[in-house]
């Protein structure tokens, strides 16, 4: 069975710089909670960001390779490899007025057996919030 996580948030920047974070693989390890390494990698498509993430849980790493599809204001995620059983997101973005974008942003996934003990919904749901909220932040700057 899939889990999701769903939230739209206003973010004071314009949709532009909000893509250019969401496929900056690069500065991910600097503002995102737990990611210890990023960056990005060889795509075969202009349209395509390919991009790997490092992060510390439970003393372990876990490695998450991605593709970003970009098209106008939407981005879709997909794993290419890591600890997901099934993974995939979007960004959809809208203009709400000039320097107010609304960022809607949805993941399901599975995970494997051994990680969704940790797993309640209250845990996904405050994990995808400190995301979200970094991103904000991080847009802040």
């Amino acid at each position: 069975m899939s889990q999701n996580f769903e939230r739209s948030q206003k973010f004071f920047a314009e949709p532009e710089s909000i893509l250019e974070l969401i496929n900056n693989f690069e500065v991910y390890k600097t503002f995102l909670p737990g990611c210890l390494e990023s960056k990005r990698l060889l795509s075969s498509s202009e349209t395509e960001v390919r991009g790997l993430l490092v992060f510390g849980l439970l003393n372990k790493t876990y490695e998450f390779e991605s593709i970003n599809q970009t098209d106008g204001y939407e981005v879709q995620i997909k794993q290419i490899k890591g600890p997901f059983t099934q993974f995939s997101a979007s960004w959809s973005l809208s203009v709400c007025k000039q320097g107010i974008t609304k960022v809607h942003f949805c993941a399901s996934f599975k995970l494997p057996f051994f990680l969704k003990i940790f797993a309640r919904q209250s845990t996904i749901d405050t994990m995808g919030d400190k995301f979200l909220n970094a991103f904000a932040g991080q847009l802040s700057k």
